[in-house]
């Protein structure tokens, strides 16, 4: 991305005060990790505004004495061996003696996105003093204007990984693997296959992020390459890779490949290291979530080891879970769908939708199943991180007019690769004829970022099960995006008390047999006289919690040596007795917590 030629700046005696470092380009003021910027040298015409160009030296002088240059970003278009000057900013810079590396940063363009910048090779140079210090190179492509995660360029025909040296990629026979021996590997490489869709020639710049387990990342690699005109239906291949010709550089560890082009992930790796080599093509999951399915016979189940883990997890959680009988019986019967669609390739967001609308009453376990279901996401390769993004009509809507968009925008941008829970979504659209509730915007841009980010992110909506129908058909958009429903039914009785006596387990407590044959009855009671505010699960929580604090003041008023193993462990009829089996008032509201007086 950047040229120096330490000869350039040799023939001044100012040259000794400095030493170029880098020159990149970004078309986003955007600030990422380490105070960096998305460096780019590809770009497509109708996405820029103004080309950004940063460049930093290391100053020699520093620690030492303050001095001041003369520094200059030219900007040319490139036409062969001519080249137009498009700008020349120049900036006289006090160099302090406690800058180590010294930055400058400037912009050239429009502020209308496609109305500057056209089709063609470019260079930023850079000058201090009037002596040339680096340059670097950068090209605009024109596709016309793209959808969010578009690619109009290419289609990935299959992503390959290999071990080898820092000359592997020249081998005319790899061995490809799903598993490395952490030992033995030195440089980990991938072969990155795509098929040309243009007629148009063009250049192709291709990030590989190499990540561990934990998210971090460990390496990358930028690949760029030129594809020639008419060449529709060619493949091109690129050779990434990270490690080093001394092994030591992996552990044993669960790493993924990203694959981002034109700030777009567009491909996730799936592999594994560790006390040896395993053949064959790794887990790849594509930009649209789905899995890309590769021909390649010795294609490993190990590959998919930690997916699979993930999956067997959640699913057991979802199964441990008390009552949901029906919830568990549609979500077992999905995943065994999804899978049968992997396995026979068939277009997976054409037959299975991620975007589902739970109903019921509160204390269902709505929010549970719905953190339950992103891991079941990631573990069937269908989502990147499998992370759930609670939030409700607060956490969308703001009270000034353009704030909603943004605030909205900002939590779909959290919930990427994961799944985004509106909790009460029925309120987003209960505007009440008030000009200054911007609800109806919030569900715009949520409607719209389910269609340009198809297979990116989930929504799953929940509340009240007649307020939720009301919800969905009052936009045709809604109707046709949810597809899927989960009802969450009531928990019976006997799902109550075995809620109870789990929690109270978790205390470190059990009922005797009069405390539990009263807890019983008033579940009962509760049960039968419930309507749409029954608490559920919440409410036995609250009896569990009011229960353990009465059985700790009871204990608070005994002697210490008094208070016997016995006692703390177990709740006495005393501890539950006010929780009061009466009469309820039908034509009210009941309760769905119950206090009777002490």
């Amino acid at each position: 991305m950047s040229i120096t030629n330490p000869d350039l700046n040799s023939t001044k005696s100012v040259a000794v005060k400095y030493k170029f470092k880098e020159l990149k380009v970004h078309s986003s003021d955007e600030w990422m990790a380490d105070a960096t910027k998305k460096y780019r040298q590809v770009y497509n015409r109708y996405e820029i505004t103004f080309l950004r160009v940063e460049l930093s030296f290391f100053n020699k002088l520093f620690d030492e004495e303050e001095w001041e240059a003369s520094i200059s970003l030219k900007c040319f278009f490139l036409n062969g061996s001519q080249q137009r000057e498009l700008c020349n900013l120049t900036h006289t810079r006090k160099i302090l003696k406690d800058e180590n590396v010294v930055y400058l940063r400037d912009s050239w363009g429009n502020a209308t996105a496609g109305a500057y910048w056209l089709k063609g090779n470019y260079v930023w140079e850079a000058y201090i003093d009037e002596v040339k210090i680096g340059d670097a190179k950068f090209y605009i492509e024109d596709v016309g204007v793209l959808q969010p995660g578009e690619n109009v360029f290419f289609d990935i025909e299959h992503i390959k990984l290999f071990e080898g040296d820092s000359l592997a990629s020249s081998l005319p026979e790899k061995k490809y693997l799903t598993k490395f021996s952490s030992k033995d590997t030195r440089y980990l490489w991938g072969e990155f296959c795509f098929k040309n869709k243009l007629a148009t020639d063009y250049y192709a710049e291709v990030f590989f992020n190499f990540h561990d387990d934990a998210g971090q990342l460990k390496g990358k690699s930028t690949r760029l390459v030129y594809v020639q005109p008419n060449t529709q239906g060619q493949l091109y291949y690129l050779y990434p890779s990270w490690g080093s010709d001394v092994p030591g550089t992996w552990v044993d560890e669960m790493y993924t490949m990203e694959v981002v082009f034109m700030d777009t992930l567009i491909a996730t790796v799936a592999f594994k290291t560790g006390d040896s080599f395993e053949e064959g093509t790794p887990h790849v999951i594509t930009d649209t979530g789905a899995m890309l399915m590769q021909n390649t016979p010795s294609s490993s189940a190990s590959a998919n080891k930690g997916l699979d883990d993930i999956l067997f997890e959640a699913m057991a959680e979802l199964n441990s879970l008390t009552g949901l009988d029906s919830i568990k019986t549609e979500v077992n019967e999905m995943v065994k769908l999804v899978r049968f669609y992997q396995e026979s390739g068939k277009d997976i967001h054409n037959k299975f939708s991620l975007h589902t609308v739970f109903t019921g009453n509160p204390g269902t376990g709505k929010t549970t199943v719905a953190r339950i279901m992103a891991k079941i996401y990631k573990g069937l390769g269908i989502l990147e991180k499998g992370h759930l993004v609670e939030v409700d009509r607060q956490g969308l809507v703001a009270g000034f007019v353009g704030q909603t968009a943004i605030k909205t925008g900002e939590k779909i941008s959290e919930a990427m690769g994961g799944i985004l829970f509106i909790d009460e979504a029925y309120s987003l659209a209960n505007e009440h004829g008030s000009s200054h509730d911007f609800g109806g915007e919030s569900i715009q841009v949520i409607l719209k970022r389910m269609e340009d980010l198809r297979g990116k992110f989930g929504v799953i909506v929940a509340g009240y099960t007649g307020n939720m129908q009301d919800f969905i058909n009052s936009n045709p958009g809604l109707r046709s995006r949810f597809d899927k429903y989960f009802q969450f039914e009531d928990y019976s009785i006997e799902n109550m008390f075995t809620i109870a006596t789990s929690l109270f387990s978790n205390e470190g407590v059990r009922l005797d047999e009069a405390a539990a044959a009263h807890l019983k009855n008033y579940f009962a009671f509760l049960h039968q006289n419930r309507d749409r505010h029954f608490g559920n699960a919440r409410t036995v929580r609250q009896v569990v919690g009011e229960t353990v604090k009465n059985q700790h003041l009871r204990l608070a008023s005994m002697k210490k040596e008094d208070r016997t193993k016995e006692l703390m462990e177990v709740i006495i009829l005393d501890d539950v007795n006010e929780f009061e089996i009466k009469e309820v008032n039908t034509g009210g509201r009941s309760l769905g917590f119950q206090l009777g007086k002490k």
